[in-house]
């Protein structure tokens, strides 16, 4: 059996694909002893998409699927066929680090009770990027309306620092999820909590693995020892933005309606709503605004109007994918990639 299995899904990125491959190459050719596969999943790109991929790793295994039916679909169709003892779930708008594949796969091996291992995630300059994050719920909700109303970027109150210990920083720490651009999953746990929930088609699906992962009595550990490089929102929230706000919002109530209830999931759903429509009338009461700040004002009115109109289907991700545009990207708050 192989050590690792690298998927990769990608939707009409074949420029960002094949940085990735290339990254996979160069951390592969410096461990030849490491035994491992690259799966690409390719969630219907109508582009150039898959002559990159032969171009740039014509070893890899492929799976080329009609239509886009969400990044947990695209993953579960790798799983299915796998033949590694671990994988890694790599987003195709990342670049891991040359001792990335063997440590992952040294610390699975060396920790059997490690389910999920995140890395440390940085921006293409250099820049640290949030790389863990806590699950969602009522009290995560409220600390993200403050930090919101105090002018943060953030979306969530769990800190990425830098842990200043030599042995965790080579060995990880505990944590309640890691997002999911770079991934590594024990393979022996899929038999005990199953593959990805394909109810989520972009957002939080890793989220909410994470958490059958604890539930099933294995640690999720982010380690910074793991680097990798993500051009966080490179591709779908630049192109469809309200779209990929919606398609977060609708991960964020079917998480909370599976794991929190459905009375927590109303709560949170009217703060969002509240929220929201005081942000709206902000942006209105202030008077002549920038491109920019109209661009804000269009999604959030947008995103208003969804709500209030009972959620309908059809306004998403999946949607707008189908329609033209593309890409996987990262939205707000610990999701995606």
């Amino acid at each position: 059996m192989m050590d690792l299995s690298v998927v990769i899904v990608n939707h009409e990125t074949p420029g960002l694909l094949a940085r990735c491959l290339a990254s996979v190459k160069s951390a592969a050719s410096a461990h030849p002893g490491l035994r491992f596969e690259t799966i690409v999943v390719d969630n219907g790109s109508r582009d150039d998409s898959l002559d990159v991929l032969q171009e740039s790793m014509p070893s890899a295994r492929r799976i080329a699927l009609v239509r886009n039916r969400g990044f947990a679909a695209g993953v579960n169709r790798a799983l299915a066929i796998r033949r590694g003892r671990h994988i890694l779930l790599l987003n195709s708008d990342a670049e891991i680090g040359r001792e990335l594949l063997v440590r992952g796969v040294c610390l699975l091996d060396g920790s059997p009770d490690i389910g999920v291992l995140g890395a440390a995630l940085r921006h293409p300059d250099g820049r640290a990027q949030r790389s863990v994050h806590g699950f969602p719920g009522l009290g995560a909700e409220w600390l993200s309306g403050r930090s919101r109303w105090r002018g943060s970027a953030s979306e969530s109150p769990v800190s990425d620092r830098p842990v200043a210990d030599p042995v965790g920083f080579q060995r990880g720490r505990d944590v309640e999820a890691v997002r999911g651009a770079v991934f590594f999953i024990r393979g022996e746990l899929l038999e005990k909590v199953g593959f990805l929930d394909e109810g989520y088609f972009f957002f939080l699906e890793e989220t909410d693995f994470c958490w059958r992962v604890r539930e099933a009595g294995f640690r999720v550990v982010h380690c910074e020892a793991l680097q990798a490089a993500h051009r966080l929102g490179a591709s779908s929230k630049a192109r469809v933005p309200l779209a990929t706000r919606i398609e977060f919002h609708r991960s964020l109530y079917r998480f909370l309606d599976r794991r929190r209830g459905s009375s927590v999931a109303t709560i949170v759903r009217t703060m969002r709503i509240i929220r929201n429509a005081g942000l709206v009338l902000g942006l209105c009461l202030a008077g002549p605004v920038s491109a920019g700040a109209r661009s804000r004002l269009e999604e959030r009115w947008g995103l208003l109007l969804w709500h209030l109109r009972g959620r309908p289907d059809g306004a998403g991700l999946e949607s707008a994918l189908g329609a033209g545009a593309g890409g996987h990207g990262v939205g707000e708050g610990g999701g995606r990639r």
